[in-house]
């Protein structure tokens, strides 16, 4: 059976405070180097996911996803092709959610291609101390691979709702325009920890793979302190965690895929690799996927 593969992936890096933009802005340039990097036009995007959670003016409705459509250029006349755009939230996971479903539509035969965005900005003039997210987005375009040895294996997602005291986060109205406003308690990334490993082993134990047939494991690049304590909590050598902290704080969505393509354009991962996708968020929700190189 073949595999679904990432056939191209593009980002829009974090920026100087000067220089920052916003979300809308940082999807489509994600989303335009990931289509300037890919063997599809804008016209062959069937389905468009966007996973990203905060926004300009922390906007809500209609699907954000439908603004990165008209700014692609993505099929926004009535006439001629089709694309369903939608957002997909679920925190830090988001992105990995959002593939899951783009591979099980492609594997079903309903679509040939699709594309899954995502950004993350804070547009307040004076944010909340607890928003630490660095403004980014990333996009991937997925399709069939034309080899059955490349791609995604299986997903895992599992949530852990004793935990979901320990982050919010909500648009307090009481100033114009509102103001985001995160509540996050100190003992959550020990929260994060202890939910981790029955993901990864029960993934492992799907696969039929063991720790040593991984080359890398690409985690949420959530702090120096939860990176460091991960090898231990997982059972994998601390080399074959990747920590990029010192480059990228965490941004949130778009974190797991902003160092997959600092990896990939470094030549770190060689052809026959597998690697582990690793998104931790709010709920708590840990989802993880294998990827064959």
């Amino acid at each position: 059976m073949k595999k679904i593969r990432i056939e191209s992936i593009g980002v829009s890096y974090p920026r100087k405070k000067i220089l920052r933009i916003g979300s809308l802005s940082h999807a489509v340039h994600a989303g335009s180097q990931c289509l300037k990097n890919s063997n599809y036009h804008p016209m062959d995007v069937e389905v468009l996911i966007n996973s990203g959670i905060y926004r300009d003016g922390h906007y809500v409705e209609p699907a954000f996803s439908t603004f990165i459509q008209k700014r692609l250029g993505i099929n926004t006349e009535f006439q001629g092709r089709r694309t369903l755009s939608f957002d997909l939230l679920n925190g830090g996971c988001g992105m990995l959610n959002g593939i899951h479903v783009l591979t099980n539509l492609i594997s079903s035969g309903r679509i040939h291609a699709g594309m899954v965005i995502s950004s993350e900005a804070n547009s307040d003039k004076n944010p909340d101390p607890n928003y630490l997210y660095e403004n980014s987005g990333a996009a991937v375009m997925l399709d069939i691979s034309p080899n059955s040895q490349i791609g995604f294996g299986n997903f895992v997602f599992k949530s852990f709702e004793k935990y979901i005291h320990l982050y919010s986060s909500f648009v307090s109205l009481t100033q114009k325009y509102g103001r985001l406003l995160i509540k996050k308690k100190k003992e959550i990334e020990d929260a994060y920890l202890a939910c981790v490993q029955s993901v990864i082993k029960e993934l492992l134990d799907t696969e039929n793979l063991s720790a040593d047939d991984i080359s890398f494991v690409i985690p949420s690049q959530i702090s120096e302190y939860f990176l460091n304590k991960l090898p231990e909590n997982i059972c994998f050598s601390a080399e074959k965690i990747i920590n990029l902290t010192h480059k990228y704080t965490d941004t949130l969505t778009t974190s797991v895929f902003l160092s997959l393509k600092h990896l990939l354009d470094d030549k770190v991962i060689k052809p026959g690799q597998k690697i582990i996708l690793l998104t931790v968020g709010s709920g708590i929700t840990v989802g993880a996927s294998i990827y064959y190189f």
